[in-house]
């Protein structure tokens, strides 16, 4: 049986599509719409607008990675492989989103702040009730700016190394404070 997407993964389908045709600065909504075969106003009762559905597809794709840690032995560098497969896999549309983004609407931008709330929440369901040191929230934030940053220079290598080697990168950068958390 197959399974029916849902009109925010249609439209999220639809967008991947395009934008492997075309940078996204230059995709409208429009586009978006017609492809998929819905009104712009259902598209708008779903998204604000193009660089939100571009954070949403991200954040669904790194939420489904992250909420298997913990389950059948999956942890924190097994989510690492799957993240960096997933870049692999998403190489042309995740460099699209890298380099035709700025500004407030900066994919870079967006992608820190996801990988922080994630990771942040990863952190906390170890912690328990204790709050997180301000040395402890400057270790994420610190790995998830270099995280980023490290994953564009991955992107756009012109023989980058294969997943798998880049995950086992990721992981032995974890810095100390958090590294406990995730090991």
């Amino acid at each position: 049986m197959q399974t029916r997407l849902t009109t925010k993964e249609l439209i999220a389908a639809s967008f991947m599509e395009l934008a492997a045709q075309k940078p996204i600065d230059k995709i409208t909504v429009r586009e978006v719409a017609a492809n998929c075969a819905i009104t712009t106003v259902t598209f708008y009762n779903h998204f604000r607008d193009k660089y939100d559905l571009i954070v949403w597809s991200y954040a669904q794709n790194t939420l489904k990675i992250m909420r298997k840690i913990g389950a059948d032995g999956y942890r924190w560098q097994n989510a690492l492989w799957d993240w960096a497969r997933y870049f692999s896999e998403e190489r042309g549309f995740l460099l699209n989103a890298l380099r035709h983004t700025s500004g407030h609407d900066s994919f870079l931008t967006h992608m820190q702040k996801i990988n922080i709330d994630l990771l942040t929440a990863e952190v906390k369901k170890r912690l328990g009730t204790k709050p997180l040191t301000p040395a402890l929230e400057g270790a994420i934030r610190l790995y998830c700016y270099g995280l980023s940053c490290l994953c564009f220079d991955w992107l756009t290598a012109e023989t980058p190394l294969p997943p798998d080697d880049f995950a086992k990168i990721l992981f032995d950068s974890l810095p100390p404070p958090i590294a406990g958390y995730l090991g």
